[in-house]
């Protein structure tokens, strides 16, 4: 791992990976270098690794876009300086959009949509054809670049391993119920428990509103239980919804659904457990699954509001942060991070994803 070399995971084929150098990055007005230090992984092991199941915005050798690190290399007039430590919030900005003018999350940023700028100049691919680099638009990486208006400074009290959780976990847990007004004394229902899912249990609890988690999965509902959830439902159970409705007020149904499965068997139970008028939240998503949703049976007639948000609104990257500057926020990410893995031994980490035994799990790039 020289100098002036940039070390990339890729995934050739299924259940494989090999750390490959490219060309170290080069940079333009607007972007800086990071040495990345924790990659969290997303959907690299479930998706990528086990089936090589690819978005627009990712191929075998371009992986990963959550991240924190420290900045190493600038252009003249920038607002950022070498060793600044910074979270990136993925893509990329344009500035000029409804999303950049209106500090939304910057995954809806036209430069991050393939429709249109086309998928080849879209989100990271995009970054790096920008900037004329061989490399660095990507989080699995020792290097990667970055717009300024993506990046967030990471207050000296804060340590990598929390700044960390501000994307595709806490993050988006917290900037989606800033959306859904989330608040004490709510009651949130959150099912298909994985790291986005606990992320919002994190978020609920630092709202100081009532979770209850639908949940089949021993190992993640021990989890949960040591953040501080004490109401669980089986929604195997067939008084499943009784359960769930006997543990909100007048037995009227969950203010808050939040689903982070992406899958029709728990979207139909949420959406059947949250009152009239409630929030209806999605926040996972998984390829191939179809929810049929009938407007006036699950919207009209209940009066429910659909939500979904990837990423983190720009307007809450403050809020966020300080969150993640609170110590009972800090010791629930402990719980979820239950695993750390360095780069090099990233088929570990993929493996113990897919196995579902474990809850938000980090990649050391450096390692």
């Amino acid at each position: 791992m020289g100098s002036r070399v940039n070390t990339v995971l890729t995934i050739p084929e299924p259940g494989k990976t090999v750390l490959v150098e490219k060309p170290y990055p080069n940079i333009k007005a607007g972007y800086v270098v990071i040495k990345t230090e924790i990659a969290p992984i997303c959907l690299e092991g479930t998706r990528i690794w086990a089936e090589h199941d690819f978005e627009f915005h990712d191929d075998p050798e371009h992986l990963g876009h959550e991240g924190v690190g420290t900045v190493v290399e600038v252009v003249d007039g920038s607002n950022f300086s070498v060793g600044d430590r910074v979270i990136v919030f993925q893509g990329d900005h344009c500035g000029q959009c409804h999303a950049c003018n209106n500090g939304l999350s910057p995954t809806y940023c036209d430069a991050n949509d393939p429709d249109v700028v086309g998928p080849e100049n879209a989100a990271m691919h995009g970054i790096e054809r920008r900037n004329e680099s061989a490399s660095g638009g990507f989080a699995m990486a020792t290097h990667r670049i970055a717009p300024e208006a993506n990046l967030y400074k990471i207050p000296d009290e804060l340590p990598f391993r929390y700044a960390a959780a501000a994307n595709c976990s806490f993050g988006v847990g917290f900037s989606n119920q800033e959306n859904m007004n989330v608040k004490a004394g709510d009651t949130a229902l959150v099912g298909g428990i994985g790291f986005i899912a606990m992320g919002h249990v994190i978020s609920a609890l630092y709202r100081n509103a009532k979770v209850i988690a639908l949940i089949r999965n021993p190992y993640r509902r021990q989890l949960l239980t040591d953040m501080g959830v004490v109401h669980f439902v089986n929604p195997d159970d067939p008084d499943w919804l009784a359960q769930v409705r006997a543990l909100t007020y007048r037995g009227q149904g969950v203010d808050h659904a939040i689903d982070s499965s992406g899958v029709p068997y728990y979207q139909e139970r949420l959406i059947d457990a949250t009152r009239k008028y409630g929030n209806i939240n999605f926040s996972g998503h998984t390829p191939g699954a179809r929810l049929e949703l009938h407007p006036l049976k699950h919207v009209i007639d209940p009066a429910h509001t659909l939500w979904g948000q990837h990423d983190v609104r720009a307007r809450d990257r403050e809020r966020l942060i300080r969150a993640l500057c609170d110590p009972e926020v800090q010791r629930m990410v402990d719980v979820m991070v239950t695993h750390e893995f360095p780069m090099s031994r990233a088929s570990e980490a993929f493996e113990l994803q897919v196995s579902k035994q474990c809850g938000k799990i980090y990649l050391w790039t450096q390692q």
